[in-house]
């Protein structure tokens, strides 16, 4: 499915000053002249705090000058930023207020008050520094929640998919918020980069190769991106680069629309100003012919890279361990697939002998489903999208251990299974792997793991199965055993 909040300015006003805000820290007045009795004027200090503006605005620009003095009939503020005020003083008391302008999160201005009488009395003036910290409103909405799979999503930025009301992460992704204001808006986190009139917003992240985005060979194919901008305070037009150390993909000339979430989806090979090959960085600054208004503030949320779903087994050797075998969630149970194991076939992938063994995935008595079925039961899940109403077959190789045990009824086994159509959660699968399969094979031969079997290959598999009218099939594995069971080199391939 991440720049500053709204906050207080941190002012530096005189020793002599009374501040009610604890960020205030004085500093000596460049002119300080107390007069004697009614002959002098007598200015002491002022008061210069943030505060609420006449909107009820509290974002740190509006401040309020309180000066306090004898002998005063008026006074002249000069803020260091527009024309100076006169205000009257009335029964002790005057006050002057001012907007600073947004365009910067920080900047320090000189606030001279002078203190004046029509008596014919010396002017007397006070100065102190101010910091004004500007924090832009947050967005008040957030976009929808994205309706990819699971398994095509390598998130960036996005706290990820919304299933049966509640919010689930994305399996795969990085978190790219860093050096960037992250904003919660109901309950969902939402990055906000700001004064873009003055200079670009980055997201910075380690490097992902396009081609091996989740696994090597499975590339994404897509960016997505959802963004917010109210153009009274924001820009209208936005510019967006993809940077791999100094190389940028640049798409320039992106119209938003006001104040409401705008859903961008870009293909990497043919969008950008060239073929996206990585990512380190990506850059949002003002387009050409846009403008930025104000504190120019968009907001930004599910930030991810996608692939479609595809047609052939990935990580069917399983040398990237549980990779691309999770289901997204799993109720009362564990999305963790399978044990990740050593003791894989001899073969390789492409059916050559390795001369020892290689990876693989391996269920233990602990993790067996069916009649030993519990909360700590794995099961292994991957989705295809193959040609509709075809023949294909579904290749693997597995091994169970003959050490004693007590056997479950039926036998110790392991379960290929070939589902019609895709799932969310793995209760619903497991509970629906009899009556929703295209095909199934339960493997019962237990001669040991792959290194005690003929030529250290185990027991070789091949289940056709024809698919339904979606061509959306998922390919299924789980064990039934008190030993460890094993699966190698899982493919889907065309009926010969």
């Amino acid at each position: 499915m991440n720049l500053f909040k709204k906050g207080i300015f941190a002012l530096l006003v005189t020793v002599l000053v009374i501040s009610c805000d604890d960020e205030f820290e004085p500093i000596q007045p460049s002119l300080n002249s107390n007069g004697q009795g009614i002959s002098e004027i007598t200015f002491s200090s002022f008061d210069a705090t943030s505060g609420p503006d006449a909107d009820g605005l509290n974002d740190g620009t509006y401040i309020t000058v309180d000066p306090l003095a004898i002998g005063v009939t008026h006074y002249e503020v000069d803020f260091g930023h527009g024309a100076p005020v006169t205000v009257q003083q009335i029964d002790g008391k005057a006050t002057a207020s001012y907007d600073y302008p947004n365009t910067s999160a920080q900047a320090t201005y000189t606030i001279t008050v002078t203190a004046k009488s029509d008596k014919g009395l010396a002017d007397v003036t006070l100065s102190q520094s101010v910091v004004v910290k500007h924090t832009p409103p947050a967005v008040t909405s957030v976009p929808s929640s994205p309706t990819h799979r699971d398994g095509n999503v390598f998130a960036l930025f996005s706290n990820g998919f919304e299933y049966d009301g509640a919010m689930y992460s994305w399996e795969h992704g990085e978190d790219a918020s860093g050096g960037t204001s992250v904003t919660p808006v109901e309950g969902n986190d939402v990055l906000q980069l700001s004064y873009l009139g003055n200079a670009s917003a980055a997201l910075s992240m380690d490097e992902v190769v396009i081609a091996d985005t989740f696994v090597p060979g499975a590339a994404s194919t897509h960016i997505h991106f959802d963004v917010h901008s109210e153009f009274a305070s924001g820009v209208d037009v936005l510019k967006v680069s993809l940077h791999s150390g100094s190389t940028a993909y640049e798409l320039d000339g992106l119209s938003l629309t006001d104040s409401e979430w705008t859903t961008f989806s870009f293909d990497l090979a043919s969008d950008f100003s060239s073929a996206v090959t990585a990512i380190d960085k990506i850059v949002f600054e003002v387009g050409t012919g846009g403008t930025a208004n104000d504190h120019g503030t968009i907001h930004v949320d599910n930030v991810f890279l996608s692939k479609p779903t595809g047609n052939m087994i990935l990580n069917g050797d399983f040398n990237d361990k549980q990779e691309m075998w999770k289901f997204p969630i799993f109720t009362d149970g564990t999305t963790n697939p399978f044990g990740s194991s050593s003791d894989g076939s001899d073969l390789d992938y492409d059916g050559v002998d390795t001369g020892g063994k290689t990876g693989g995935a391996k269920w233990s008595s602990s993790q067996s489903g069916g009649a030993l079925r519990s909360s700590a039961s794995r099961y292994a899940y991957q989705e295809l999208l193959l040609s509709p109403n075809t023949d294909y077959v579904l290749e693997y190789q597995y091994a169970i251990k003959d050490d004693s045990g007590d056997d479950p009824i039926g036998g110790r086994r392991l379960v290929g299974l070939v589902m019609d159509g895709y799932y969310v959660d793995g209760a619903k699968a497991a509970d629906e792997l009899h009556s929703n399969n295209l095909a199934a094979h339960v493997g019962k031969i237990a001669e040991g793991k792959f290194s005690s079997t003929a030529g250290d290959v185990g027991t070789f598999v091949s289940l056709p199965f024809t698919t339904g009218d979606s061509g959306e099939v998922a390919v299924m594995f789980y064990a039934v055993t008190p030993k460890d069971a094993y699966i190698d080199n899982v493919k889907v391939l065309p009926a010969p």
